[in-house]
């Protein structure tokens, strides 16, 4: 029997172990989705029509998807299209993190590895990453949470699914350091080093690029409004075209050397001037503030 109306919003939660599924599922209930983790394949399309049926309002579900072999991978391919029938958006997000990160995790919360049956936990989690390429691949949304505590976790997944809840593109603009390493889950990197640093000056290094000694600093040649208006020529191009393939999300990082100046200068200003346009911008500056990032699982 077919449901009476459809899941209004499918999230399928996945990724490596250890990077943080568990605490997203938690986080999703937070923002109103019913959540369920490691369902058997076969038992999903089942739990859709349940969930459709029994509520009287539309339903926003979120499934952990655990995929540990090569048929979990197979029967993910099979079972991502039929429940694209049952719901009317589907998403999936995959969490990842380096595997440095992921080890150490392991060893500090002294937990087993689900593939470190014959293998050490290090061959675990990079047989892992390996075999999970596919999978990232087609998701919709990579988290990488290599430097991501708990609360800036949920800081990403409220930014995507709340804030964004009915945005038909979110786009997510982000400053960071080049020496702090980066990120693995942008669409678009883009190097602000090309600008004068105002680090060498004593009187600014205390400052960041969202002091107005800064911004003056920084305006003062004129480069950075160069850039960053055929920053926004670009993106007026490239935007609605994401939008005709249904791109869900467009991440673009810019850097500069520690992230705290020209970085975060170039992001809010290219975030108002997109925001100008009416798109949907959400701003995260990285390295603005470093903290020791914890375990997110």
């Amino acid at each position: 029997m077919l449901p009476t109306q459809k899941i209004r919003h499918l999230i399928l939660v996945t990724g490596l172990s250890g990077a943080g599924k568990s605490s997203a599922l938690k986080y999703l209930e937070d923002l109103g989705y019913f959540w369920v983790d490691n369902l058997p394949f076969e038992l999903m399309p089942h739990c859709l029509q349940h969930f459709a049926q029994s509520q009287q309002n539309p339903v926003h579900l979120a499934i952990g998807i655990h995929l540990r072999d090569q048929t979990g991978l197979a029967c993910f391919q099979d079972c991502h299209l039929q429940l694209g029938h049952l719901a009317e958006r589907i998403e999936t997000v995959f969490l990842e993190a380096n595997a440095e990160v992921l080890i150490r995790r392991y060893r500090e919360t002294r937990r087993r590895h689900p593939l470190a049956q014959e293998l050490t936990v290090g061959e675990a989690v990079r047989r892992e990453i390996e075999d999970l390429g596919p999978v990232r691949a087609r998701a919709d949304m990579i988290i990488d949470t290599t430097s991501l505590n708990i609360p800036q976790l949920k800081e990403h997944l409220d930014q995507a699914f709340h804030a964004g809840m009915h945005a038909d593109l979110m786009i997510f603009i982000r400053s960071f350091g080049f020496k702090h390493g980066v990120n693995t889950d942008a669409d678009m990197v883009l190097d602000g080093r090309f600008l004068l640093n105002p680090h060498y000056d004593d009187s600014l290094r205390h400052l960041s690029g969202l002091d107005e000694p800064v911004v003056r600093f920084l305006e003062r040649d004129g480069e950075a409004r160069l850039f960053l208006e055929r920053l926004e020529s670009l993106f007026e191009y490239l935007i609605p075209r994401y939008r005709q393939e249904k791109k869900r999300y467009f991440t673009v990082d810019i850097g500069c050397t520690g992230g705290r100046h020209r970085s975060v200068y170039l992001v809010e200003r290219l975030a108002e001037r997109l925001a100008r346009l009416e798109y949907p911008v959400r701003v995260r500056h990285r390295d603005l503030v470093l903290g020791r990032p914890g375990p997110c699982d």
